[in-house]
């Protein structure tokens, strides 16, 4: 299995800003001219009339001579993440060396090694730029949908709470292990969510008892300030998919698959039960007078 891809600093601390949607900036565009140029020199792209070419291909251009800035920066966004995609699947190339013994030229580097290296580094650009896309199998793909990405965003603003530290690290867990590129695992994104839950639960009413289902039950009525029932069954249907879903909580479980959309599903309704626990218990807190 490849190593995870970590984002990287400016991407770990930049907190819950919206992601960029509908565009690919000025400045992710001169880091992909500089990933360019890179490719160029180490002989993984055939060089620089090829991107040239290609640029003026995904354009629409006439055949001419311009500058890779001039196009990169003159394309719509959409366009910008075509070129992305062509440059691994068209544009990538065996890199050869010529034997002297054998009179060849020998691979040195296939081009399914030069494909990884293009996934990972125009991934890890996109975690830089804060984009909403992510780079995988030679393709751009939304990372979670528009919903998704808000409802995580105000989790993980509440999370930010100390009192909730233990939760903050399951929903990492949860998201780090959807957002694994190279080797997600939808299984163990369920779990986690579901355990940021009860780790919420646990800290915010202590007194509830020690699993999710005891301290719903106990905040659960129809009184003001309790949890209405049918809200509350909410909680009870993913807390039993975590424990009976296909490879989730228990060896051999047949509560059903888990798949990306599922998982995903699962990272939102997670990350709104755990802002409204926190709201649910910040609206029941007794007043301290002055």
């Amino acid at each position: 299995m490849a190593d995870e891809l970590v984002p990287p600093f400016s991407a770990r601390n930049r907190g819950p800003q919206e992601r960029i949607d509908s565009d690919f900036p000025e400045t992710a565009r001169i880091g992909l001219l500089h990933l360019l140029g890179r490719l160029v020199k180490m002989e993984y792209v055939n060089g620089e009339a090829t991107i040239s070419g290609e640029l003026q291909r995904v354009a629409r251009v006439r055949p001419g001579v311009y500058s890779w800035e001039e196009l990169l920066l003159g394309l719509s966004w959409q366009k910008v993440f075509d070129f992305c995609e062509r440059l691994y699947g068209y544009l990538a190339q065996d890199v050869e060396r010529y034997n002297g013994e054998t009179e060849q030229y020998e691979i040195v580097i296939p081009k399914s090694q030069v494909q990884e290296y293009i996934t990972r580094e125009l991934q890890t650009l996109f975690l830089e730029e804060h984009l909403v896309f992510e780079f995988s199998n030679g393709l751009v793909r939304r990372r979670g949908r528009r919903h998704t990405t808000e409802q995580v965003a105000r989790a993980e603003l509440v999370l930010g709470d100390p009192r909730l530290s233990a939760a903050l690290v399951h929903y990492n867990k949860a998201l780090k292990y959807f957002r694994n590129v190279s080797d997600p695992d939808y299984e163990n994104t369920v779990k986690e969510a579901v355990c940021a839950v009860e780790a919420t639960a646990r800290v915010l009413f202590p007194s509830g008892g020690s699993t999710l289902g005891d301290v719903v039950k106990s905040i659960t009525g129809s009184d003001v300030g309790q949890l209405p029932k049918s809200i509350a069954n909410t909680f009870h249907g993913l807390y039993g998919f975590r424990n009976g879903g296909q490879g989730v909580g228990h060896g051999g479980a047949t509560g059903g698959a888990v798949t990306k959309e599922i998982a995903e599903y699962a990272l939102a309704v997670a990350a709104s039960q755990i802002v409204l626990l926190v709201d649910f218990g910040a609206a029941t807190e007794p007043d301290v007078p002055f």
